[in-house]
This record gives C-alpha cells, structure tokens and sequence, in this order.
C-alpha cells in the first residue's frame, strides 16, 4: 500500500490523532532545543561575543520528525494494530 493511499484511508479521528502526535512532537523539539540552548550559554557564561543560537523552523521540524519516529516505534511495539 502506498502512502498515499494510507492517508486517504484513514479517517477523520485517525487524521487528528496524526496531527495530535506531530504537535507534541514539535513541542518536545522546541523544548530540546531551548535547554541546548541554554546550556550553551550557561557552559559559555554568558559572554557577550559568543554564538548567538536560534531555533529555526527546519531544525524544529526535524528533530520532530525524529521524535516521532521514535515514538512510532514505541507505539507499534505496544499496539499491535499499528502497521
């Protein structure tokens, strides 16, 4: 089955349970990257000319992508219903 045709098969409360889990994982990802940053600048002291970090939207996503990866692992290994 191709993915697209997963996604057209599944449906409305299945779609929102997708949409659920991605926002959580965005979440988790902008957390994480909030306390890296933080602790770059504790470990730098807070030096004035120190690397200025920032989260952008394509590292953001990305790490959530990883976080779902994850936690789809995790869900399939729990619910065997999952494909």
């Amino acid at each position: 089955m191709k993915l697209s045709d997963w996604i057209f098969s599944l449906s409305s409360t299945d779609h929102l349970i997708l949409i659920m889990l991605y926002c959580i994982c965005i979440y988790l990802s902008k957390i994480t990257l909030e306390t890296l940053i933080e602790l770059y600048d504790e470990k730098k002291g807070h030096r004035k000319y120190r690397i200025q970090f920032r989260i952008t939207p394509a590292i953001l996503l990305s790490l959530a992508f990883i976080y779902s990866l994850f936690f789809y692992k995790i869900l399939k290994e729990v619910f065997n219903f999952i494909p």
